[in-house]
């Protein structure tokens, strides 16, 4: 819509900039979003789009909210401007739907009143005592709203409507109806929120993402128009095959080379064979080691590529992850990939130094890749006209948390979390997601009481907003059902794979061993055996405990060891290593790294579920306690991942604790557990290659018959479709079994400064500075942060929690709280130190 210049607009929705402009700018990128996407009724919803975008600020006309801009003074009630807006909202787009005779979008007004409404905050229930219906018996503020405006900006109002409107909008008459209104979004209200249908959350949850991108990104001043934002960038389908051309070239064909390339090929050409309309959700089914990271990456491009010469758009690709510890692995490995059309050589590129490297890495530009995690760094970079820069941190946020980028890694919580929300802040993204490939890495870490959710969640996606969804894993869960036709497999026959990765012999002995006689055991096998050795406990303090035992039998064989900075415990011959989420994150990424390195001396890995999935170590001999089946498989993943001649084996035990009268699988459901005895049996020897394609669809069997599969998610949909908000607000995907708290660990002069630094930044007086200045360094802070149960803490680290609302041990407390080796000292282990 043009805009008439003559008048002269006061209005301001900030403090730098005009009513007028920003909903003017609003309206049009909310417009363009919508247009950029292949969706159905588009032109419809561009339009509804633009209506909600020009009417969301309606009510900063008043007076009251003029004088907090101009006066700089604390808003008062009178100021709040989303309820008259959200009301004008809904008039404003019933009129034009009435003017259109658009009949079959009736609940799109609805829609608008409650995007609207909320746009400064998370939505809440429609129904019920404290329900956003019921708030609409009391508008005596409102009222003296409208009083105001009709005293004092009536006239600067329909100017901006005027022309900026589709339909001719008489706001005496807006005014004059109000209560009638009122009365009609009141009725029709209750029968939308009575109607229980899917498709009126997911709606909402579109339009709500469009609308929050584009009002933040238009008051950031990133820009007014799609041309505005970080370009949309073409990425060539065939550069996965060009640099595993360079990466692997005078590699050893071996044949474990053979047969990853076998499954690259087959899945990559698959796409002959797929329909794009049709097929949406695929599965990469292959063992661990086989390369499924850069397969299912170039499948991604491959179809990126197919969808947009037969539909003609082009797909972001969105790359999920269970676990943080893989996140950065895997991003740096699709960087490198990147860099090849960032004007990095890749030969170059890997013969660098590792600190160079990674800091070339660092510079592929943020609208090519982006990761997006809570500890990820706040920056983005981007390229235009040969110039590199940065957006300075609230705009990079912005950026970033609205997945403004052509690759997206990112986490299952951060994904799930945005697709079954009520956040403000989570559901900005979804609009991004829509018009997406979604490869789920690792998919088995799903937990089994929201496969009926996620199977739903995921269609809808797939089929309402052009979506294709690729699960990887090497145990495929039971999400979807082949038989039903519900996925389509690009691995035809995965027998064969697993055949070929013949690599473990798994050893079952569920007769219940005490901890203590398990520990002599473990610290034998080191001795009389030549063996890289990892053993992987469902508990923490039994990983911290075992370590103990072990470095002081090692000690008694070997002399003292040398501890070095980052932990790892060296003797002559021997490297003792303990990983868990009680060591700091650049700690443990570090130990990661040296252990994935070959070396003289043999490696002992004392660690717990967090090496499950896709940490690239390998070891000749693998004890795991107890655990479900698919994490038992994912953990022999480790061992002899590269076929070395010799097999590796996988000792499964069932740990126990006299003392405290438990076993340690009590962590894990007890469907799962008792699923996996069942298909296993007390004691057996299995090969690999039966073990996996024999047993595995038996457990998944169980696991449906056995485990509450549809009361979960059938409890979390009908929330959904009944709009109750505020319990979409209960949703976890990973539920914690207790409250844990954040503690910053000074383990050195550099943490100390940072700490430093931190609690310089949480004295300013202004938040939005704080804010600000803390995001510059979040990254680095949270490099020293772990996560402790909150009951275990002790009152060292409660200090400074409520005046940071964060735990703190200081480098001088370090001796009694944290162990370089072993990590966070709980109160029970620091307790029994003392005495």
């Amino acid at each position: 819509m043009s805009m008439s210049f003559s008048f002269n607009f006061k209005l301001k929705s900030h403090p730098d900039k005009l009513l007028y402009e920003h909903l003017k700018n609003v309206g049009k990128l909310s417009k363009e979003i919508v247009l950029c996407k292949e969706i159905k009724n588009k032109d419809v919803y561009s339009e509804i789009a633009y209506l909600i975008g020009i009417a969301h600020d309606f009510a900063k006309a008043t007076t009251y909210f003029q004088d907090v801009l101009e006066k700089r003074r604390e808003p008062t009630e009178k100021a709040f401007h989303g309820m008259l807006s959200s009301i004008f909202g809904y008039y404003l787009v019933g009129k034009y739907l009435k003017s259109k005779k658009w009949d079959d979008f009736n609940e799109i007004p609805l829609v608008a009143w409650i995007v609207i409404l909320k746009h400064h905050g998370n939505i809440q229930d429609l129904m019920g005592a404290d329900g956003e219906l019921g708030k609409l018996k009391d508008l005596e503020r409102v009222r003296t709203q409208i009083e105001d405006i009709k005293r004092n900006s009536l006239e600067e109002l329909r100017e901006i409507y005027k022309y900026q409107s589709m339909v001719d909008v008489d706001l005496e008459e807006f005014f004059n109806e109000f209560e009638e209104v009122v009365r009609e979004l009141r009725n029709k209200g209750r029968e939308f929120a009575m109607s229980k249908n899917i498709d009126n959350y997911f709606l909402i949850l579109f339009f709500y993402s469009i609308l929050l991108d584009a009002d933040k990104l238009d008051a950031s001043g990133i820009g007014i128009a799609i041309e505005s934002l970080p370009r949309r960038r073409d990425i060539p389908s065939d550069l996965i095959d060009r640099y595993k051309e360079v990466r692997f070239s005078g590699s050893e064909e071996s044949d474990i080379n053979m047969v990853r390339n076998e499954a690259y090929e087959e899945v990559t050409s698959s796409l002959e064979r797929i329909d794009v309309e049709r097929d949406r959700i695929l599965s990469i089914e292959l063992p661990t080691g086989c390369g499924k990271t850069l397969t299912a990456f170039s499948f991604a491009l491959k179809l990126r590529e197919k969808v947009k010469k037969e539909l003609g758009f082009k797909p972001r690709i969105i790359y999920s992850l269970p676990f943080l510890s893989i996140i950065d692995q895997n991003a740096e490995v699709f960087s490198e990939v990147l860099a090849g059309i960032e004007g990095i050589s890749w030969k170059e590129l890997f013969d660098m130094e590792e600190e160079d490297r990674s800091r070339r890495l660092g510079e592929i530009s943020s609208d090519l890749i982006l990761k997006h995690h809570h500890l990820a760094d706040v920056v983005y970079r981007i390229k235009e006209e040969g110039e590199e820069f940065e957006m300075d941190v609230e705009k990079s946020l912005l950026l970033i948390e609205g997945w403004h980028s052509e690759i997206v890694v990112t986490t299952f919580v951060q994904f799930f979390h945005s697709l079954i929300t009520n956040r403000n802040r989570a559901a900005r993204k979804f609009h991004n997601m829509v018009n997406s490939i979604i490869i789920l890495d690792e998919v088995q870490s799903i937990p089994y009481k929201y496969w009926v959710l996620v199977n739903n969640a995921l269609k809808y996606l797939a089929e309402e907003y052009n979506c294709w969804v690729v699960l990887v894993t090497a145990t495929l869960p039971l999400i979807f059902r082949e038989e039903k036709g519900e996925i389509k497999p690009l691995i035809e026959n995965k027998q064969k794979y697993f055949e070929k990765f013949n690599r473990v012999e798994y050893d079952f002995n569920l007769e219940e061993k005490e901890f203590e006689e398990f520990k002599q055991e473990v610290l034998d096998e080191i001795l009389e055996s030549d063996k890289d050795i990892m053993v992987v406990l469902n508990r923490i303090e039994s990983s911290k405990d075992l370590y103990s035992f072990l470095k002081e039998g090692l000690e008694r064989e070997y002399r003292r060891g040398k501890v070095t900075e980052e932990g790892v415990l060296e003797f002559e011959n021997l490297e003792l290593f303990n990983l868990s989420t009680h060591i700091i994150p650049t700690h443990r990424l570090e130990r990661i790294r040296r252990a994935k390195e070959e070396g003289e001396r043999r490696k002992v890995i004392i660690t717990t579920q967090l090496i499950e999935a896709g940490v690239d170590i390998s070891v000749d001999l693998i004890y795991r306690d107890l655990a479900p089946l698919d994490c038992i498989i994912q953990t022999a993943g480790r061992c002899n991942r590269n076929n070395e001649e010799e097999k590796g084996a996988v000792k499964i035990v069932n740990l126990k604790d006299t003392e405290n009268n438990r076993v340690f699988h009590q962590i894990y459901s007890s469907t799962l557990i008792w699923a996996t005895r069942d298909v296993t049996g007390e004691r057996g020897k299995f090969e690999e290659r039966d073990f996996v394609t024999i047993f595995l669809s038996k457990y998944y069997d169980h696991v449906r018959e056995r485990g509450s599969i549809e009361e979960p998610s059938g409890k979390v949909i009908e929330v959904l479709e009944s709009l109750r908000f505020s319990e979409i607000s209960d949703f976890r995907l990973i539920d914690e079994d207790y409250w844990k708290m954040d503690v910053f660990v000074e383990v050195d002069e550099e943490a100390k400064q940072i700490w430093s630094k931190y609690e310089e930044i949480m004295k300013k007086v202004d938040r939005f500075e704080r804010r600000r200045e803390f995001l510059k360094m979040k990254k680095r802070f949270y490099d020293y942060v772990i996560s402790v149960d909150a009951k275990k803490i002790g009152a060292i680290v409660t200090e400074n929690v409520s005046k940071y609302n964060i735990g703190y041990v200081s480098l001088d407390d370090l001796e009694r709280k944290y162990d370089l080796e072993t990590g966070f000292i709980t109160r029970e282990r620091e307790e029994a130190m003392i005495l």
